[in-house]
C-alpha cells in the first residue's frame, strides 16, 4: 500500500442524516464532513460567472464584472466571504515583485498574508483601473466591491454564489458557499501534499484544522485503483 493511500483521517460519524446524493446530479461531495466542489465542477462555475461578465461588459452593466472577481477571487485564493466582503484595495498587494492579499480581520481576528497566482493578479489590477472609470475611489481604505447601496456584505457575496450554484445545479443547502473554500484547500493539497502550505493559505492557527484535507478524495482513490489486476 502507498503513504497516500495510509494517510486516512478518521473523524466522528455526523449525527445529522445526510441525503444521498442522485447519481449525476453535480452535487458537492463529502468527504467525512467536508463538503467540497471537484476541479471539473470549479471550472464550471468560473467559466458560467466568467462569460456572464463578458455578456454585461458589452451591455454597459457592472453586475458581471463584479461578480466574476468576487467569485475569482474566492476560487483562487480561498477567502472566507466575510474576509472578501472586507477587502480593500490598499490590502491588495500587487505592486512590483508582490503577488498577495493582506486579511486584516480573519477568523478568530487573525492577520495574514494570502499569495494569490498571477492571473489573479492581473484581474484585479484590470479591476482597479475599471474601478477608477466608474469614478469609485480606489485609496487605501476603500472597499473593493462597492454596490449601489454602499460596500458589499457577506451575506450579498453568498446570494452571489448561491444564485450561480442554482443556475448549474451545484446547490446544496447548508454549506455551499463556504465549499468554495474546501475545494480550494482540497485541491491545493492534491498538488505537493504539503499540509503547511494549506495551512499556510488558509491561515490555520493549527496543523490540526488543516489536517482534515489530508484524507484521501475519491479521484485519488479512483487514480490509485485504476487498471487494478489487470
Amino acid at each position: 500500500m502507498s503513504t497516500e493511500m495510509a494517510m486516512v483521517i478518521d473523524f466522528p460519524a455526523s449525527t445529522k442524516k445526510r441525503s444521498r446524493a442522485k447519481r449525476g446530479s453535480g452535487n458537492v461531495r463529502n468527504i467525512d464532513g467536508v463538503k467540497y466542489f471537484n476541479d471539473k465542477q470549479i471550472k464550471m462555475i468560473r467559466r458560467a460567472v466568467r462569460d456572464q461578465s463578458e455578456i454585461d461588459e458589452k451591455k454597459g452593466n457592472v453586475t458581471g464584472i463584479k461578480e466574476w472577481l468576487v467569485i475569482d477571487l474566492l476560487t483562487s485564493t480561498g477567502l472566507r466571504v466575510s474576509e472578501a466582503a472586507n477587502l480593500r484595495c490598499g490590502d491588495l498587494k500587487i505592486g512590483y515583485s508582490e503577488s498577495k492579499i493582506f486579511v486584516r480581520d480573519g477568523k478568530g481576528h487573525i492577520s495574514g498574508h494570502v499569495i494569490i497566482p498571477d492571473a489573479l493578479k492581473k484581474h484585479l489590477k484590470t479591476f482597479l483601473s475599471w474601478k477608477q472609470t466608474l469614478g469609485e475611489s480606489i485609496g487605501d481604505d476603500d472597499f473593493l466591491f462597492i454596490g449601489q447601496r454602499g460596500r458589499w456584505t457577506a451575506q450579498a457575496i453568498q446570494q452571489i454564489v448561491k444564485k450561480y450554484l442554482r443556475q448549474l445545479g451545484l446547490y446544496e443547502k447548508g454549506k455551499s458557499v463556504h465549499a468554495l473554500r474546501h475545494s480550494y484547500a482540497v485541491e491545493l493539497y492534491s498538488r505537493e501534499k504539503d499540509l503547511r502550505v494549506v495551512q499556510k493559505q488558509l491561515r490555520h492557527v493549527s496543523i490540526q484544522s488543516t489536517m482534515v484535507y489530508a484524507d484521501v478524495t475519491d479521484e485519488a482513490i479512483g487514480d490509485q485503483i485504476k487498471g487494478l489486476w489487470n
